[in-house]
């Protein structure tokens, strides 16, 4: 099992006092490797909460996160960095690209902290996956002269480059019109099943949600 979610408990506010909201409730899920799974519920229920508890952003008050069999809650600072560097991709709703970069640049960005992007190997494989999503005539272009359906496959790219097992996707398609969700939904969904990346997508989108392997709802704290 890739990723094991135990009794997780989190709220906002302080425990205990008439300030404090609970958010997650002795919430449980096992992610089984390369596995794609999808995560729906109103705004509000803990959707963005208990993704940044899985991409080790945040911290829960109870409970344990198992990623592999081991335990990243006790993990230092500089250990989860490490951990999410290693491990997890990241894909929001918007795109986050930097503005002064190029396509190619900004999905090199993740491996500078490795001193690895000018290795001919991830350049290989940024190349590799450019390509594959249809991007390579625009890498020496910069955000604004791409559209956002070519900005959000750019950021699909960077969240693979370093090759992680697992990816967390925060309302990818949020920002899209119908065509294009529909578009990096059937990418995403390629992605994992040839390159072995288990997929983790927190959704609006009731459609896009029922082609993954398995479907959550989050209600009251706890994960249907």
């Amino acid at each position: 099992m890739l990723l094991q979610l135990q009794n997780i408990t989190k709220g906002y506010g302080e425990p205990g006092t008439h300030s404090y909201r609970p958010v997650l409730k002795e919430l449980n899920i096992e992610v089984a490797k390369g596995e794609k799974i999808a995560i729906v519920g109103p705004s509000g229920s803990g959707k963005t909460t208990l993704l940044n508890l899985v991409g080790a952003l945040d911290q829960p008050e109870e409970g344990k996160i198992l990623f592999d069999g081991k335990d990243i809650t006790g993990y230092s600072k500089t250990e989860l960095a490490n951990f999410r560097n290693k491990h997890l991709g990241f894909i929001f709703q918007l795109h986050h690209l930097m503005p002064q970069l190029t396509l190619i640049e900004n999905v090199l960005l993740p491996l500078l902290p490795q001193g690895k992007s000018n290795s001919k190997e991830n350049k290989e494989w940024a190349e590799h996956l450019i390509k594959k999503v249809g991007i390579w005539e625009q890498r020496e272009q910069k955000p604004s002269q791409l559209s956002g359906g070519e900005c959000q496959r750019t950021a699909v790219v960077r969240a693979l480059i370093n090759k992680p097992e697992l990816l967390l996707a925060d309302e990818p398609t949020g920002a899209l019109d119908e065509e294009n969700a529909n578009a990096l939904t059937e990418l995403l969904m390629n992605l994992s099943e040839e390159e072995g990346v288990t997929l983790i997508n927190v959704t609006h989108a009731s459609a896009q949600a029922d082609r993954m392997d398995k479907k959550y709802t989050l209600k009251n704290g706890k994960l249907i």
